[in-house]
């Protein structure tokens, strides 16, 4: 199967009422990874470098993900990766999903994709 048709058929997986705000202008480094203790159940935030475009308007603050699920570990174990060795990615986010543990706004990871 080809890389895009694989991603393109992961897109049509998000929930039909998701606003889904992808990190425009193409893939970006990990600039910080922020993960917390019990209290905030496990949630996780990335803030990308040097972010431009619809991604930066609408998720000024970064992405954000709890780490409760095997499935949401996984994603937080690809970003850590990425992270440590300097790998770019793209993050298609529900920016409707404000996570309410900040007073900034930041948006649910849905997909990320490492490069």
């Amino acid at each position: 199967m080809k890389k895009s048709t694989f991603f393109a058929s992961l897109l049509a997986l998000l929930p039909l009422g998701a606003q889904a705000t992808v990190t425009s202008g193409g893939y970006y480094k990990i600039d910080k990874l922020y993960t917390w203790a019990d209290y905030t159940d496990n949630v996780f935030l990335i803030k990308l470098e040097s972010q431009s475009g619809a991604g930066l308007e609408n998720c000024p603050s970064g992405y954000w993900l709890d780490k409760a699920s095997t499935t949401n570990s996984n994603v937080y174990s690809v970003a850590l990766s990425a992270y440590h060795a300097g790998t770019k990615v793209l993050i298609y986010g529900d920016d409707g999903a404000d996570w309410t543990g900040l007073s900034s706004k930041e948006c649910k990871i849905m997909l990320l994709i490492a490069e």
